[in-house]
């Protein structure tokens, strides 16, 4: 059994990974940007093992790569990377929005309703980091009632690299009230529960910003 030490090492590491997950979604560290391990160990004040251990846990989940003799960088997108996402969740979100349509009652809806007026609240703050992160938390909320456990479980792997790519569609959008305004209204087409309806509105939303990033972003600039 491993000692209290070990738990608590890795206890760490796990929450430290957590830090520099934000840190990479809410663009404080750029995407292809290298993360010294020593100079993150001075600035978490913890061991560079504690780090490596964290930057593995990143790694795991795509949001950063290792590159032997070269070190460890924040992962960038290819256009072919976007497209894959960005392909696979219209792929699971269609689906598993119209599978949870028949499961959808008044206290889902409500508790989307809290969520797009928390939207509106940081609309009028103009916090994009905060729309995303609402985003990400009402898209989640009606996939997790699909009832398909294997669809939830491909849904969520892919949701930290969703959420890296998220921080940068900002400027695709002519102010923070139209993101919002995307979110109500598919909001009011779950409530019609008209499939097709819904089928459109989704596409749409998802396709938007996110193919305007893939055509602006220069293939060079997104290379691992």
């Amino acid at each position: 059994m491993e000692d209290d030490r070990s738990i608590m090492k890795k206890s760490l590491s796990t929450l430290i990974a957590e830090r520099l997950k934000e840190n990479i979604w809410d663009r404080k560290l750029q995407l292809g940007e290298r993360l010294v391990e020593s100079e993150q160990a001075e600035r978490f004040d913890v061991s560079r093992s504690t780090i490596r251990e964290a930057l593995k846990l990143l790694e795991h989940k795509g949001l950063v790569v290792n590159k032997a003799r070269r070190g460890t960088y924040v992962s960038q997108f290819s256009r072919e990377d976007l497209q894959e996402i960005i392909d696979l969740r219209i792929l699971i979100e269609t689906k598993a929005f119209i599978n949870a349509l028949t499961h959808l009652d008044e206290s889902h809806f409500q508790h989307l309703s809290e969520i797009v007026a928390a939207m509106k609240e940081k609309a009028e703050e103009k916090e994009w980091n905060a729309l995303f992160d609402l985003d990400m938390k009402f898209h989640s909320y009606v996939v997790n009632l699909c009832r398909n456990s294997r669809m939830i479980k491909i849904y969520n792997s892919t949701q930290t690299q969703t959420r890296a790519y998220l921080g940068y569609i900002d400027k695709y959008y002519s102010n923070h009230h139209a993101f919002y305004k995307e979110h109500v209204d598919l909001l009011e087409t779950l409530m019609q529960k008209d499939t097709v309806a819904l089928q459109t509105v989704l596409r749409r939303h998802i396709e938007y910003a996110d193919n305007t990033l893939i055509i602006a972003t220069k293939e060079e600039d997104l290379k691992e």
